[in-house]
């Protein structure tokens, strides 16, 4: 039975069957029949082409069966990547775009941004490549970019005739820039247009940056660009060379990129990460792709439509290719998420997949382990996999414990927030061990209120009478109860725009951390001493944990703050074998 069947008998979204199980599919969509990635374009003969990293593939039953040719005369040469564009023109001409793997190169343990790498360390070039009989043989690639580039997926033919490309390119502050390329031959040779950089961020996903370019009608063209600020940006051209206009789109999105297709009933549509329903404010997490239609040149754009969805810890439906088959009927596929599915745009609005209710969580079980921190600590969906809590309740089940982990983080919480609830969230479901991290909002002057604030949010003497509080108060209940130092902090260009005046140092890496934060650290390891707590130094494992896995302080944080997945892994390292001792 097919899947529209399916749903047809229970009105309910379907399942993807195949490379993960977990996606769920608009209502009115079918599972396409292989696993093969777009894009995808026409043969002339009436099949369709796509890529995979070698090869040509070609199907003329719908994507059935496929047929597939080489793509290079020396394969050892040549990888194309997963993020790739394709573009079949009107004269018949197959172009491809992609970045090439074979000559990727960056320093050992990737050590982005160090003071002793150069941006030119990191190497992963742009090539085009032409077919000029249906994707069977194709020409030499033309080397088109020499530094590390991290997205292509935009190809267009303008009604000129002229080839516009959208690129990136890491450039020397650091991040990624939108580079623009133009070919007036059909993709034989290729002019380098303007760099695109909205000067914000300072890591390997920062930047304006993986851009989705269409043609007005009009002549003119109309890009949006990913960026970390919660908005698609947009820029405008006359030619694909010289661009201007960057700046803030009325599109909120995530951070990932978003995909662009002129349909050919002459609407635009647009695929892209918005912020999932659910999570109306996270800016992280592509649990859902959505879909509008703009019948004013993308002036303005219909309600999205989630098209698709991965609801689990993590998942993400992103990296979009659209093609429209035929008029009205769109195939979508991802490089994450491994969605495949098509779907008719007379369907669209024939049902919806529900807004997501995650599970109500479990009241914690007596005589369990107790998490109880800020931000630091609280689960962060669509952004973090698994929390140290999660990895640490794994670690102990692993070993045949019984005890039960329960996260009590609440983010932006201070240790007077944390007295505020410690009986409602910790005392009153009798914990056998309470773990304490806080810090980095009790220290935190916050510069950039108007007026400035000149001391911190919580005194450290207050700090620390709060966690004398709340350890006399569990010791009461005969809990056991461990304290945690602080992630280090490390400056972005978000935290610097917030932080970066007095008392903090902008120009040193632990500007935020030594100025103040580093005190309450101390004063949480002297209070430890004197009540004799055992003491995870979080803080002070970071060096030797990033130097074990061949990375920087920077690279275990998510934005200069937070720890991503591998700061946790950090965190639930050192806190296993002290619960253990803790629960002899």
């Amino acid at each position: 039975m097919s899947t529209k069947a399916i749903v047809a008998v229970l009105l309910l979204p379907a399942l993807v069957r195949g490379a993960d199980s977990s996606l769920v599919l608009h209502p009115g969509a079918d599972a396409l029949p292989f696993t093969h990635q777009g894009p995808f374009v026409p043969t002339a003969d009436g099949g369709v082409l796509c890529l995979n990293a070698k090869n040509a593939l070609r199907s003329h039953d719908e994507g059935a069966t496929w047929e597939s040719s080489a793509l290079f005369a020396d394969p050892a040469k040549f990888t194309v990547s997963n993020e790739r564009a394709l573009l079949r023109t009107r004269e018949g001409v197959i172009i491809s775009a992609w970045m090439n793997g074979s000559e990727c190169r960056r320093p050992r343990g990737w050590r982005w941004g160090e003071k002793d790498v150069s941006w030119r360390d990191f190497v992963l070039p742009i090539y085009a490549c032409r077919s000029l009989d249906d994707g069977r043989s194709w020409e030499t690639p033309v080397k088109l970019s020499e530094p590390w580039c991290g997205c292509i997926h935009s190809m267009i033919q303008m009604r000129g005739g002229r080839i516009v490309l959208v690129g990136q390119e890491i450039i020397p502050e650091w991040r990624h820039a939108t580079v623009m390329f133009v070919s007036d031959d059909l993709g034989r040779s290729w002019q380098r247009g303007d760099v695109l950089d909205y000067g914000i961020g300072a890591h390997d996903h920062a930047g304006s940056i993986e851009g989705s370019v269409i043609e007005h009608k009009d002549g003119s063209l109309y890009l949006l660009l990913r960026t970390e600020s919660g908005w698609l940006w947009e820029a405008t051209s006359r030619d694909g060379v010289k661009w201007g206009g960057l700046g803030q789109s009325q599109i909120e999105s995530v951070t990932c990129c978003p995909q662009m297709a002129r349909l050919s009933d002459g609407r635009i549509a647009l695929l892209w990460n918005a912020p999932p329903r659910h999570l109306p404010a996270n800016r992280t997490s592509r649990a859902e792709l959505s879909l509008a239609i703009s019948k004013d040149e993308a002036l303005s754009w219909s309600k999205p439509i989630v098209v698709a969805a991965n609801y689990t810890g993590g998942g993400r439906v992103s990296y979009p290719y659209l093609y429209e088959r035929r008029p009205g009927e769109l195939w979508i596929t991802t490089m994450q998420g491994g969605l495949r599915m098509k779907i008719n745009l007379a369907d669209l609005h024939g049902g919806e997949i529900p807004i997501f209710k995650p599970a109500p969580a479990d009241a914690p079980k007596p005589n369990g382990i107790i998490m109880f921190g800020d931000s630091t600590t609280a689960p962060r969906p669509g952004a973090v996999q698994r929390v140290y809590s999660a990895r640490v309740e794994e670690a102990l089940q692993s070993i045949g414990s019984s005890l039960t982990v329960h996260n009590a983080g609440i983010g932006g919480n201070t240790t007077r927030d944390a007295r505020n609830r410690f009986e409602r969230d910790v005392l009153r479901h009798r914990p056998r061990v309470v773990v304490m991290q806080f810090g980095i909002n009790d220290a935190a002057v916050d510069v950039w209120k108007k007026p400035p604030a000149t001391e911190p949010r919580v005194p450290l003497a207050e700090y620390e009478a709060n966690l004398r509080a709340m350890i006399a108060e569990a010791r009461q209940q005969n809990a056991r109860v461990i304290l945690m130092t602080t992630n280090p902090v490390r400056w972005t260009a978000r935290l610097k725009g917030m932080y970066g005046r007095a008392p903090y140092r902008p120009e040193v890496e632990d500007g935020f951390d030594a100025p103040i934060l580093a005190s309450y650290n101390e004063a949480l390891r002297g209070l430890a001493k004197e009540l004799v707590i055992p003491l995870v130094d979080v803080r002070a494992a970071y060096p030797a944990f990033a130097l074990r896995h061949r990375t920087t302080i920077d690279q275990l944080l998510l934005d200069g703050m937070h720890p991503n997945d591998l700061g946790h892994q950090l965190v639930s390292e050192l806190l296993v074998p002290a619960i253990r001792t803790a629960v002899r």
